[in-house]
């Protein structure tokens, strides 16, 4: 039962599968010389997912974006405007935020006192007249950062030169815009240091040939032996596991699983209902979410019935994971150590849509991010959901097998071909 693998275009874009074919040796993942080109070639030149647009609300609020070894702030100014600049004053580089957001009429330098505004234009420098040479506003304003928004999430730009978003982005706004993102409410934020580079985590969620292994309860309640991947241009994958299932590599169960009740509970399917019809299931889901929709305060009528019991992920090049169900937004974001390749953070932010039940309700606030250690997880303390946790306990050991001798490179099977189209996507930005 392989997988299918599909290359698709964007109307107006480059060809989905580029002329490279990476190898995917040791040096990709732990040598600090790729690690460096990679900062100069390809994180500094393409769309980078911030934030969520909630968190920069109303004027003067801000968030700031940390990338390596790379600071970035995110505002609203007071036209209503998204603006983004480098964290770094232009007096002699100290950063000027150093908390992870809030809200200022505008930006002080603490270690001068140097002032800007909410677009980063100098409008204070204690002292002026001992600045023999001057201090012009149009050289010592903030440099300014490419920033936009689509779907309630905010992208910024490093490359001053770059296309729009929505050009790179192709297909991908039009065929999630039935979820409205922007309208659901973040639930979760969480942030754990993994001791792994950041393209090993990208990597383990961009296949599902581990999943018998280390995943044992996905057999349980989705399909993912017969997943459907798309590959489109620019490095994006999109990959479509059936949902309300059971891994038909396995004996089809007379009872529904405890995974898979635990699904269809909340929305007041009685798993008892489904004894000796399992297979019945995902139809059900899908016909009881439509029933449901009007007391629960959402419109399902854009969604196929695909959407309403499947599981959609979108891989946004390079470094974004989108765990899609009508329901949920998981985005699941590695992003690279400043100065260690085998280190990266990877942050979870959970958006949920209002009318769920254990989404919070928008007067309990925005919830505070959750910075986590790996030994946190393991021992139970916090979970980032039991899936993501078992990938935790194993990459570290990817990692360090990579660094072997007895290691030289990767040997992917045909259901790896996301692994493969991410890295060659990754060569045609590090050959410019």
């Amino acid at each position: 039962m392989p997988q299918k693998s599909t290359y698709l275009e964007f109307a107006g874009g480059p060809p989905a599968k580029p002329a490279a074919h990476a190898v995917l040796n040791a040096g990709r993942y732990n040598s600090a010389e790729f690690m460096k080109r990679e900062w100069d070639r390809m994180w500094t030149r393409t769309w980078l997912l911030a934030g969520v647009e909630a968190d920069v609300a109303d004027p003067g609020d801000f968030f700031v974006f940390e990338l390596g070894p790379e600071s970035i702030i995110v505002t609203r100014n007071r036209e209503g405007a998204l603006t983004a600049m480098y964290n770094a004053c232009q007096h002699r580089g100290n950063r000027i935020l150093t908390r992870e957001r809030g809200s200022l009429p505008a930006f002080t330098c603490p270690y001068h006192g140097w002032r800007y505004d909410l677009e980063g234009r100098l409008l204070l420098v204690p002292d002026a007249d001992r600045f023999e040479q001057g201090t012009p506003c149009d050289r010592l304003s903030l440099k300014p950062v490419r920033v936009e928004s689509w779907a309630g999430l905010v992208w910024i730009n490093m490359d001053p030169e770059c296309g729009p978003l929505s050009d790179f982005l192709g297909v991908i706004p039009e065929q999630l815009a039935p979820y409205h993102f922007e309208s659901m409410v973040l639930a979760e934020d969480q942030t754990v240091t993994v001791d792994a580079n950041w393209k090993t985590v990208i990597d383990n969620f961009n296949e599902q040939y581990h999943v018998d292994f280390i995943h044992p309860q996905h057999a349980s309640f989705v399909d993912c032996c017969n997943a459907e991947n798309e590959l489109w241009p620019f490095g994006h994958r999109r990959v479509i596991v059936e949902g309300g299932v059971v891994n038909p590599r396995y004996p089809i169960p007379t009872e529904v699983p405890p995974v898979l009740a635990a699904v269809i509970q909340p929305i007041g399917l009685n798993p008892a209902d489904f004894s000796g019809r399992v297979t019945e299931v995902r139809r059900a889901i899908q016909l009881r979410k439509r029933e449901i929709s009007a007391e629960r305060g959402v419109d399902f009528s854009a969604f196929t019935d695909e959407q309403l019991s499947d599981v959609y992920q979108y891989d946004l090049f390079p470094n974004i994971i989108m765990t899609i169900q009508a329901e949920e937004l998981w985005v699941m974001r590695p992003r690279p150590h400043p100065t260690d390749p085998n280190r990266c953070f990877f942050d979870k932010i959970v958006l949920k849509a209002t009318f769920s039940p254990s989404a919070p309700p928008p007067s309990q606030g925005r919830p505070e991010r959750e910075v986590l250690t790996r030994d946190d997880v393991l021992a139970g303390r916090t979970s980032m959901n039991i899936t993501v946790d078992q990938d935790l306990f194993y990459l570290p050991f990817m990692q360090a097998g990579m660094a072997s001798r007895g290691f030289s490179q990767a040997w992917l099977n045909q259901d790896e071909s996301r692994v493969q189209h991410f890295h060659d996507w990754l060569d045609v930005y590090m050959a410019d």
